[in-house]
């Protein structure tokens, strides 16, 4: 890996940038974007229209944000060279400096001209959304890809799923028998949503990756029953056996031998339970949990200190049942493989017929009109196309690669064909937005074997100071083996700080620590190596909201709204809530997945639409004049409550 010289880089074949955050990804991919432009460093001299330059990111957000600097660094161009022309002195700009040196006096007036163009017709620029780019490919060519013309994106698919699932269940499981109908309730409940919600799960490893052609025959409902019912017969009359060996004194026995100290590792009450549950097994026909049984087996009986179990027929039967059970049907994997792959098939076809499609139909469709002819399709993306830029390369998943890859196939791509991929592939381990690790080193590898200097690095910091900078870099160096995977490592590339931002510092000006490491010691008095989840969570809350207070005594230009404080879960950030607000710091909650009617307010304001929606109802308006809107203390609550004027006014 080398470090990235941008006007040096080729703009032809296929070539990697990996960047950490805030070493000035955006910046380098509007100046690779202006350098097409102008046909720097490229056969064709001309240099390519914005609608010829394919960039691709993952947000709707980052998309504006692009087509905005590659705008404005598109326009601080075009003045530069207008004023080397005029010679005027021109802001001071490096980049654009060493640019002007590379090109001729002579090309300065062309690359102005192509400069102020590009920038007037950014308004046509390729510049989409991965998904958006798949359905305007879908549809610019429908006759090679065989989609329709004109679709609608299908909002709500909850509604089609679900009429889909419960035809599922009509077509195939009503059909069965009357004896199969416990199956289906120990499955599911007897409900089709929550078979539905199992599917969704298999679905979502389905659309992980493009499956094989050839997919495994999954047997009907009516052959999974048949299979069962050839299984059951032998173990109901092996169970019978076990129940008839049973009698009152086997239970005796059993808390005896457990009294005598000949049941290792067994508490009398758990214990006394679970001899309850075995002999209303055995004695009334109640089900028993198969761990429970498990328990009764003659060997699990003598392993634990107890010989004289094999005096009694029961245990031994108990071990030939648990051997039965291991070969019990998987009829709840069988019953589900064969509806996922139906309901799939049903719910593909529904959306053809209604000319309706879902987000993943986009990926999953471009990749398979892309790998259905003999590359006339991505030859012609190719040439609309000839050079694509995709940023964030590190969320990529296996369907937008390898689509990517077919159009910019190495053995048909030309000389002026360029794939140009930027990202962070640290992130890529944590799979965000269904990144896949295995994917960008795939993509890497691919680079590197055409070209083994087609990977790059940027190793500048631009946002965060040079001690922390030093600090991250000191970490990551004491185990560079961190990110090492099976297809290849992940290399840690220590970085610069170029930012010009000044380091906190304490009240007599000494700049403090930019890293901090919060643990707790080994408990005290105890023989746990660790703490316990609630205790841990607890000491490290406090820890965090006592420095948080710490440092905003120390600078009184710092407030509460410039602190974040990452968090795993709901229940972690509850627990910040609550430590901070015991030292009356205010605090705000963000997540992607707070649900707004979940808040207390909602709960409030219905409280106050139920009362008025049924005034007579005493103690629904009590509820709601006692809520928190009104803000009435605890001295004001009980006038309120009497006063019939508040409720007057609700």
């Amino acid at each position: 890996m080398s470090q990235l010289h941008v006007l040096a880089m080729p703009l032809q074949g296929r070539q990697v940038i990996e960047a950490s955050a805030g070493t000035g990804k955006t910046w380098t991919l509007a100046a690779l974007y202006l350098r097409l432009v102008l046909g720097h460093g490229r056969a064709d001299t001309m240099g390519l229209k914005p609608s010829q330059i394919l960039v691709m990111t993952f947000t709707e957000a980052a998309t504006a944000e692009l087509r905005e600097r590659i705008r404005q660094r598109l326009g601080e161009a075009a003045r530069y060279f207008d004023d080397l022309l005029a010679q005027r002195t021109p802001e001071v700009d490096a980049f654009l400096q060493d640019l002007s040196q590379a090109l001729s006096p002579q090309g300065w007036a062309q690359a102005a001209a192509q400069c102020h163009a590009a920038a007037q017709n950014m308004d046509d620029a390729a510049i989409f959304t991965i998904h958006a780019w798949s359905r305007r490919m879908l549809s610019s060519f429908a006759l090679q890809s065989r989609d329709l013309f004109e679709q609608t994106h299908l909002d709500n698919p909850s509604d089609l799923l679900h009429d889909l699932v419960n035809d599922h269940w009509r077509c195939w499981f009503y059909p069965l028998p009357l004896d199969a109908q416990p199956l289906l309730q120990e499955a599911w409940q007897g409900e089709p949503q929550k078979l539905l919600a199992d599917i969704q799960k298999i679905w979502q490893g389905w659309d992980r990756q493009p499956q094989s052609a050839s997919k495994p025959v999954v047997p009907e409902p009516q052959a999974v029953w048949g299979t069962y019912l050839a299984w059951l017969s032998p173990y109901q009359a092996k169970e019978q056996q076990a129940k008839q060996a049973w009698h009152s004194g086997v239970a005796q026995a059993l808390l005896t031998a457990q009294a005598n100290k000949h049941m290792k590792g067994s508490r009398a009450d758990f214990f006394a339970n679970w001899v309850s549950a075995l002999q209303a097994w055995a004695e009334k026909d109640q089900p028993i949990p198969l761990k429970n049984l498990a328990r009764f087996g003659l060997a699990q009986l003598q392993d634990k200190g107890w010989l004289q179990a094999q005096e009694h027929a029961v245990f031994a039967l108990i071990d030939d049942l648990l051997l039965l059970l291991k070969d019990k049907p998987a009829f709840k994997d069988q019953l589900l493989a064969h509806a996922a792959a139906q309901v799939r098939l049903a719910y593909q076809q529904a959306k053809m017929q209604q000319s309706v499609f879902d987000f993943q139909d986009l990926l999953q469709r471009l990749h398979g009109a892309l790998h259905a002819d003999q590359g006339a399709m991505a030859g012609a993306i190719r040439a609309q196309y000839p050079v694509a830029m995709v940023d964030e390369f590190q969320d990529t998943d296996p369907w937008q690669y390898q689509s990517l890859d077919r159009i910019y196939d190495s053995a048909c791509v030309e000389p002026h064909n360029a794939l140009v991929m930027i990202g962070d592939p640290k992130q890529a381990i944590y799979s965000f937005r269904g990144a896949d690790l295995s994917t960008y080193l795939q993509a890497r590898n691919a680079a590197q074997s055409n070209d083994p200097k087609a990977v790059h690095s940027l190793s500048s910091n631009f946002r965060s100071t040079p001690r922390l900078v030093q600090a991250l870099n000191h970490v990551f160096g004491q185990a560079p083996e961190l990110f090492a995977t099976a297809l290849g490592n992940i290399d840690y590339v220590p970085v610069n700080s170029q930012s010009k931002e000044l380091p906190l510092s304490d009240t007599q000006g000494m700049a403090l620590k930019p890293l901090n490491v919060l643990y707790l010691p080994v408990p005290a008095d105890s023989e746990q190596v660790f703490w316990a989840a609630p205790q841990h969570l607890h000491h490290m809350a406090e820890g965090f909201a006592s420095t948080m207070v710490s440092l905003l005594q120390q600078h009184s230009d710092i407030a509460p709204g410039d602190m974040a404080v990452l968090v795993r879960s709901h229940a972690h950030a509850k627990a910040m809530q609550t430590a901070l607000h015991a030292r009356q710091l205010p605090s705000v909650f963000l997540s992607d997945n707070a649900n707004v009617y979940q808040s207390e307010e909602a709960h409030d304001l219905w409280r106050v639409l139920r009362a008025v929606a049924s005034p007579r109802q005493t103690s629904w308006m009590r509820s709601a004049l006692v809520c928190r809107l009104w803000g009435f203390s605890l001295s004001q609550l009980p006038v309120v409550l009497q006063d019939a004027a508040h409720a007057d006014v609700l």
